[in-house]
């Protein structure tokens, strides 16, 4: 690891570039399209600045690879930072997310301020422990220790662990609801969205790098790398449903 990059990141692929340009594609249209239909509505806006996040993630590395950059330690700094600061705030819009759709949930109606604060907070944290980071673990200052238990610990379980099971017991309890008449329609996008989550989270967090490790550059991997890829837009597709098949939008959001 050089100074210019903090965080190893998985060697970048072809196939990294082209899904992630692909993903990234179905964020931007069916978010902006679902906002163009609901401009107002805040499960439009939310969503939307949850793609934008995700294209940030997706987008960054595949120019990389298309700049010829496939060892991540040779990734300017501030572009890992953007596309780790990206992954953060997209945890937090999907934890938003699944408190909002497809109504609101008692918890985002009593948290006044707490999402923007989150927002405000969590990239400015993320780029300042990223570009900061001295370059080498043996330069790592007592200051920069201190920082990084005070701020960036606590973050990391916030996002990597609190918010992501937030969001599916929050998406759980909004299934069972929609067992009501009212909301039966809101089934099937709900359970598609359960399954990309954990599913392909613990794709991710699990096997991934396990196989990462033990059998790089395998067809078992490329395979794991499009399975999770699938899953990954399970997400996009059910709020596409939801909007214009099962017109879920005509729900109140309170």
């Amino acid at each position: 690891m050089d100074s210019t990059t903090p965080i190893a990141l998985p060697v970048l692929t072809a196939l990294d570039a082209t899904t992630q340009i692909i993903a990234a594609f179905c964020y931007l249209a069916i978010a902006a399209g679902a906002l163009m239909r609901a401009p107002s509505d805040i499960r439009t806006r939310v969503f939307f600045m949850f793609g934008l996040a995700n294209i940030a993630a997706f987008a960054i590395p595949a120019l990389l690879w298309w700049k010829g950059i496939t060892d991540p330690a040779q990734a300017p700094r501030i572009a890992t930072a953007l596309v780790v600061a990206g992954l953060g705030v997209a945890a937090l819009l999907l934890f938003h997310f699944t408190q909002v759709f497809p109504r609101r949930r008692p918890w985002i109606r009593t948290a006044g301020m707490q999402m923007a604060v989150g927002y405000a907070l969590v990239p400015l944290t993320i780029v300042g422990l990223v570009v900061f980071f001295p370059g080498e673990v043996a330069a790592i200052t007592p200051a920069y220790i201190l920082g990084f238990l005070i701020f960036g610990f606590p973050l990391l379980v916030l996002l990597a662990v609190v918010l992501p099971v937030a969001a599916i017991v929050s998406l759980v309890k909004s299934y069972k609801e929609s067992e009501s008449p009212e909301l039966q329609h809101t089934r099937v996008p709900l359970a598609m969205i359960l399954v990309g989550q954990i599913a392909g989270g613990a794709l991710a967090m699990v096997f991934a790098p396990a196989l990462t490790a033990l059998a790089p550059n395998s067809a078992a991997l490329t395979m794991l790398t499009l399975i999770m890829w699938v899953l990954g837009l399970f997400t996009p597709f059910a709020f596409a449903l939801a909007v214009w098949k099962y017109d879920v939008l005509a729900i109140s959001a309170e």
